[in-house]
């Protein structure tokens, strides 16, 4: 199943989950924010509902917030209309479709260990920072989840009756060496989480 068929149909109800790891999140949306100001563009990636944008809104200039499902972005103007918030303007994009030009920061969460082409994702996301802006990343490090090889058989499973999307093995150290490979140096990080671990990554466009 294609990725964009995938989560239109998960759209309704991945929007009514609640958001796991709390803490986790709102750190998460605390460290992007530390690294804007009130005129910075942004750019986040596979922004799902819109949650992450519009709290980062506040802090920035604009941000253009991006998905490749139709569904999920409807469910987020829909958000956006509901909390009045003007700053963010939604658009549907692919990860390797991103909108022309450079940004001060470039956002991707919990997004690419679902990319089968990890490698040319990062350079993707590295292309639309400008010299001196970040990308902040927040990956699945699976290769580092204590179920490892019973998670792969489930998930295969499940992506076999289109009940799961792709979903990439990462470990830290795969994800923190795309960045340098992509002309990236990271000054922030963190590893997130003990039975599902991720990494969180701010680095910057040297």
């Amino acid at each position: 199943m294609q990725a964009e068929a995938f989560w239109d149909g998960m759209a309704q109800s991945y929007a009514k989950r609640p958001i796991q790891n709390m803490d986790q999140h709102d750190r998460t949306v605390e460290r992007s924010a530390a690294y804007l100001t009130p005129e910075a563009e942004v750019l986040e990636v596979g922004c799902g509902t819109g949650t992450i944008a519009m709290r980062l809104a506040p802090h920035a200039g604009h941000v253009l917030a991006t998905d490749i499902s139709g569904a999920l972005l409807d469910i987020a103007r829909q958000r956006q209309a509901e909390q009045a918030v003007d700053t963010v303007s939604f658009a549907r994009h692919g990860l390797f479709d991103l909108p022309e030009g450079q940004f001060d920061m470039v956002a991707a969460y919990n997004l690419l260990h679902l990319i089968e082409d990890f490698d040319g994702a990062v350079a993707s996301l590295a292309a639309r920072v400008k010299p001196g802006g970040v990308l902040v990343t927040k990956t699945g490090a699976l290769a580092e989840n204590w179920r490892g090889w019973p998670l792969r058989l489930v998930i295969g499973a499940m992506r076999m009756i289109g009940k799961a999307p792709y979903v990439g093995f990462l470990s830290s150290r795969d994800i923190d060496a795309a960045m340098a490979r992509h002309g990236l140096e990271i000054v922030e990080s963190e590893t997130m989480g003990k039975g599902v671990v991720t990494r969180f990554l701010v680095a910057r466009k040297v």
